[in-house]
């Protein structure tokens, strides 16, 4: 699988950034930063372009080949997270697990 968490650390430590100088930087915690280098949350295709951003390199960099599709993948998830038949804790649930199944994806197209 593509490990964001490990490649998110590693452009951290080769600007030479603490994680609380990248939180700062992003306007999060520091926290959000260790958890998304520890893979226990995954950031959003927003938080990760403003990464990719910062780190100046492409999603491409993180598996993700294609933005137009990312978006309609959000799009239509989004429709089913406004939905009241879904409680908060499974929303979540719901997108990271959408998030890894794009990314296992993305990185089976590349094959």
């Amino acid at each position: 699988m593509n490990n964001i968490g490990a490649k998110l650390k590693t452009l951290r430590l080769n600007k030479k950034l603490t994680q609380q100088e990248v939180a700062d930087i992003l306007g999060v915690s520091r926290a959000t930063i260790s958890n998304y280098e520890i893979n226990r949350r995954s950031p959003s295709l927003k938080e990760l372009q403003r990464l990719a951003a910062l780190y100046n390199v492409g999603l491409s960099y993180f598996g993700i080949k294609n933005i137009e599709e990312t978006n309609d993948l959000l799009t239509r998830a989004k429709s089913l997270f406004s939905s009241d038949e879904l409680d908060d804790d499974k929303k979540h649930e719901l997108y990271i697990d959408l998030m890894e199944i794009y990314l296992l994806c993305v990185k089976g197209l590349k094959k």
